[in-house]
């Protein structure tokens, strides 16, 4: 059996167990957020041992080089030694400027920050050393704030503490930006952007970063929500449909009736009706890893290219 070891003791690993997830049953205070290696608020570095590729998959040349990796990524079969990474090194100030709730249970961040990103990209913000959450952008670069949209949940650790407690006139530390569901297309390519609960944020900022960049091909938004209280961003996608005429959407919703506004239908067979084929698009899904994962399959189906299609999937944060 491994063992981790750390500050001079050996922390044991069970069967199918992370290096993340034994050193927190320890009692160790390590920092995570998503623990499906993608926002890499969990980075530990390796100071002895033999490192499975999976704990490096996604870091970039000069974090391999400092010998880091991520813990909750990491299922060593030998023995490895670690210490924690003195992540403050790459964290921003950021000053929060206004907050705003888009519906009874999405918050809007306004931060203000001299960060340099694209649009689609996402970051961790940092309430203190240890809790961190991953969120994606919704604004572009030319934007004055830098926009997240946050899903509250009760007792949320971060959610609800940015809900109740954090202020304009507030600073927060924050990291990345970090992913690659960007927008990278031919100026008259068509794009298919799908996108559930707060998925659509990312969306939103990748259809405008498209049109800031003179896109001429179609943009089509397909919006899917449970019910239609879940269409929370439904004016302002209505909105920029109606300033553009190469943007066409689509608001779908699993239960609730057809109106003027959206329909009854299921998402995934909707876009293999409208879409198919999907060989010459680019393609981008964002929201709960289950939709993102069947919505992907649909595409693949229906001819999409594993190339065209970038994906952003994340677990709601607490």
């Amino acid at each position: 059996m491994a063992k981790v070891y750390i500050d001079g003791k050996a922390v044991a690993l069970t069967a199918g167990q992370s290096v993340l997830n034994a050193l927190l049953g320890a009692g160790y205070r390590i920092p995570y957020s998503c623990q499906s290696g993608v926002c890499q608020s969990c980075l530990m570095h390796c100071e002895r041992g033999e490192l499975p590729a999976q704990a490096t998959a996604g870091l970039s040349a000069s974090q391999r080089e400092k010998k880091l990796f991520l813990s909750c990524s990491c299922f060593p079969d030998s023995d490895v030694s670690v210490t924690p990474y003195a992540v403050k090194e790459e964290l921003l100030i950021a000053e929060v400027m206004a907050k705003r709730h888009l519906s009874p249970r999405v918050l809007e961040l306004q931060l203000h920050c001299p960060l340099s990103y694209h649009a689609g990209q996402y970051i961790n913000v940092w309430r203190d050393q240890t809790i961190a959450r991953t969120y994606s952008i919704a604004s572009i670069p030319s934007d004055p704030v830098l926009s997240l949209h946050i899903e509250v949940r009760a007792g949320g650790q971060f959610s609800a503490w940015a809900d109740q407690q954090l202020a304009p006139g507030d600073r927060v530390n924050i990291q990345g930006p970090m992913g690659d569901c960007t927008y990278q297309a031919e100026p008259d390519q068509s794009l298919l952007l799908a996108g559930t609960g707060t998925g659509i944020a990312p969306l939103y900022g990748i259809a405008r970063e498209a049109l800031a960049r003179a896109h001429t091909g179609p943009i089509h938004i397909v919006y899917c929500a449970r019910e239609p209280e879940g269409l929370y961003w439904q004016q302002a996608l209505t909105r920029l449909a109606r300033h553009h005429s190469n943007v066409h959407l689509q608001c779908l919703v699993a239960k609730g009736g057809d109106s003027a506004l959206w329909r009854e239908a299921n998402a995934y067979q909707t876009v293999r009706a409208d879409y198919t084929p999907l060989n010459n698009y680019q393609i981008y899904l964002c929201g709960a890893p289950s939709f993102v994962a069947k919505m992907r399959k649909q595409c693949f189906l229906a001819g999409a290219r594993p190339r065209s299609v970038f994906c952003d999937a994340f677990e709601p944060s607490r």
